[in-house]
């Protein structure tokens, strides 16, 4: 396997426009409820120019030429990032979410960024143990979120530029 972070190409359309709308997804990624492929066509969109630009981090992954899953930053705080990152499911426990964080820890490592903070819905051993495998420990730090219904607990992993694996 040997995945890639790049910008997102108006070619990624199709596949990435399946992860937004995909309801398995949408279970530990949070996205609008989109009822159409078409609706997601903006968001889409604004991730694209995002990932031109140097002020946020918003990457597809790739393998083999072609997207498998996405990786952004959700804020960005002095030296600190958080991201959030989602692979579409029909590539779901195959490395690809685990060798991206990794990727995106060291290209943000490289940009001058100090702390890298990822967070997932407690009950998401997933992304949990990836984040793990990247050398992220755990933060004290949780926030209760509404989404899709439900009051969720999410919980936080960081890995700090001087301890990094």
């Amino acid at each position: 396997m040997t995945v890639k972070l790049r910008p997102f190409a108006e070619s990624d359309w199709p596949r990435v426009g399946e992860i937004l709308t995909s309801r398995d997804v949408a279970k530990t990624y949070m996205l609008p409820d989109f009822a159409a492929l078409e609706e997601a066509k903006p968001l889409f969109d604004r991730m694209k120019q995002l990932s031109e630009g140097h002020d946020c981090f918003v990457r597809v992954m790739e393998e083999g030429g072609a997207p498998v899953g996405i990786i952004n930053d959700v804020g960005i705080h002095g030296d600190a990032v958080e991201l959030g990152y989602a692979v579409h499911p029909a590539c779901w426990g195959r490395g690809y979410a685990t060798a991206a964080l990794g990727l995106a820890i060291a290209e943000l490592f490289d940009r001058g960024y100090r702390e890298i903070i990822a967070g997932a819905f407690a009950e998401n051993a997933a992304s949990l143990r990836c984040m793990e495998k990247c050398g992220m420990t755990v933060l004290a730090k949780t926030d209760r979120i509404e989404y899709r219904g439900r009051t969720r607990e999410c919980v936080y992993r960081i890995i700090r530029k001087d301890v990094a694996v």
